[in-house]
């Protein structure tokens, strides 16, 4: 959670800077957006395994918070996404807000892979760790898809609450573009095996450093 402090604030310095130096408030207005949606799926695991620590073991509380993590959790790489902007930014500004773009990706991107290893070590003592794993690989799957819904479909996640069906039918067409597959694999793949990484940085090799030698789940 500090790396995750330090890195907002350090893309804040830099958006802010810019707002300043130029007057133009644009771009900060939307990494600041689309940021506090990367972390909303965090904040949700976090409430979650809060909960569940202080002694509310209810598996609906367990399912409907990790339904609220899932329909939000493709907000947290999308920012990657936001680099397609650098074709319209001005040659002046073009490196400052590259490195802008590429903070503020990176700090969602790790928002993103945090909340889901809290979810992996809440589901793998309820489900098992073949389970477990096998819904964490869907899960990044569905972000790869969810990045589709929302760079080209331009749907986001409030809208499984205020426009359900139309929603339902946009993803229930969205078999028809060719494309919606070739991202979801695409993003979905790169995903799984940032997560991997990070959880084996983190979970396994963070074990075996202490010297419990632990076999990987």
């Amino acid at each position: 959670m500090k790396a995750l402090a330090v890195m907002t604030v350090a893309g804040l310095c830099l958006v802010l800077t810019r707002g300043l130096l130029t007057d133009n408030w644009w771009f900060f207005i939307m990494l600041v957006w689309n940021l506090c949606l990367a972390f909303f799926p965090l904040g949700v695991v976090l409430i979650v395994r809060d909960l569940r620590n202080a002694g509310f073991r209810n598996q609906w509380l367990l399912l409907g918070g990790i339904g609220a993590w899932l329909a939000f959790l493709p907000n947290s790489p999308y920012i990657i996404t936001d680099l397609f902007h650098i074709k319209n930014i001005e040659y002046r500004l073009l490196w400052f807000d590259t490195m802008s773009l590429f903070v503020f990706a990176q700090t969602g991107l790790l928002a993103g892979l945090y909340s889901t290893l809290i979810v992996h070590r809440m589901l793998r003592p309820v489900i098992g760790t073949e389970a477990t794993w096998a819904t964490i690989v869907g899960s990044q799957l569905l972000s790869g898809f969810g990045i589709y819904l929302g760079r080209f479909g331009r749907w986001n996640s409030w809208d499984v609450l205020t426009k359900p069906m139309d929603l339902f039918q946009a993803i229930a067409r969205s078999y028809e573009d060719h494309l919606s597959v070739k991202l979801t694999l695409a993003y979905g793949f790169v995903l799984i095996v940032l997560y991997v990484a990070f959880w084996w940085y983190v979970d396994y090799d963070g074990s075996q450093s202490d010297g419990s030698n632990p076999t990987p789940q």
